[in-house]
């Protein structure tokens, strides 16, 4: 598909779900891939499986929401490998509840990870692709944003847009420099122990329910969105700037 042979790929939220097959996806493509998470057992795990798929990396814990830890990952990648090519801000967090429902805590939990914690990315990635001299960033936004409402979502909503905004602003401030930063904002990718099993069980819906709200009949495949965004990581991709690639199985454009 798109070959990322001795590029240096940072993924965050790597232990599970779509930040791992993620990991593998850039890892059969030949680069050496950066894992961080704060569940080490899982983040541990996908590196072994990064191995197995024939790369090289290494796990660094790191917690998002705490801007040092944040500085140290980049640093570390750039100690282990010399330079920082690609970035996938993947780690997130979601909680299911009725507005009238949330608490002020969920409301500072969800701020801290999805919008603090890409902030704090992107701050250092941007830095070290400024020293490098250009590179790409691509961040999980999600249909649940400003794209679209879903009940249920309205805090989590509130947090991916403001991902969609940081990715645009960030965008513009680099443009000139080679560095590319766009966004995925994604619905129903069925990746084992994701967000959208979470969802679906917390709503009470079923996987069928779920298919049938979208116009192509089915949840997406994770090797679908992972090409997604490989693509937007991609040379080929360069020109396209400030731009959330929406990978919804139709569900935004009913």
């Amino acid at each position: 598909m798109f070959s990322f042979q001795d590029k240096v790929v940072l993924i965050t939220g790597a232990a599970r779900g779509l930040g791992c097959v993620t990991a593998l996806g850039f890892a059969r493509a030949g680069a050496k891939v950066v894992l961080s998470d704060i569940d080490d057992i899982g983040g541990m795990e996908t590196l072994r499986l990064v191995q197995e798929a024939g790369s090289v990396g290494l796990y660094v814990h790191t917690d998002v929401r705490r801007e040092a830890e944040v500085q140290a990952m980049v640093a570390k990648a750039v100690e282990a490998y010399g330079r920082l090519d690609c970035a996938v801000n993947n780690a997130g967090l979601e909680i299911v509840g009725y507005l009238v429902d949330q608490t002020a805590e969920n409301c500072d939990a969800l701020i801290d990870t999805n919008i603090k914690g890409v902030f704090y990315c992107l701050k250092h990635e941007m830095r070290q692709m400024l020293a490098n001299g250009g590179g790409a960033i691509v961040s999980q936004a999600s249909i649940t944003s400003s794209l679209t409402g879903i009940p249920q979502n309205g805090l989590y909503a509130a947090t991916k847009g403001a991902v969609i905004g940081l990715t645009k602003t960030a965008a513009l401030e680099v443009a000139k420099h080679n560095i590319s930063v766009n966004a995925i904002a994604a619905c129903a990718i069925d990746a084992p122990g994701d967000m959208i099993w979470q969802w679906i069980q917390e709503t009470g819906m079923t996987p069928e329910q779920v298919a049938a709200g979208l116009p192509i009949g089915r949840m997406g495949k994770s090797e679908e969105l992972v090409a997604a965004v490989m693509f937007l990581c991609s040379d080929e991709a360069r020109y396209i700037q400030g731009h959330t690639l929406v990978v919804d199985g139709g569900f935004t454009a009913q």
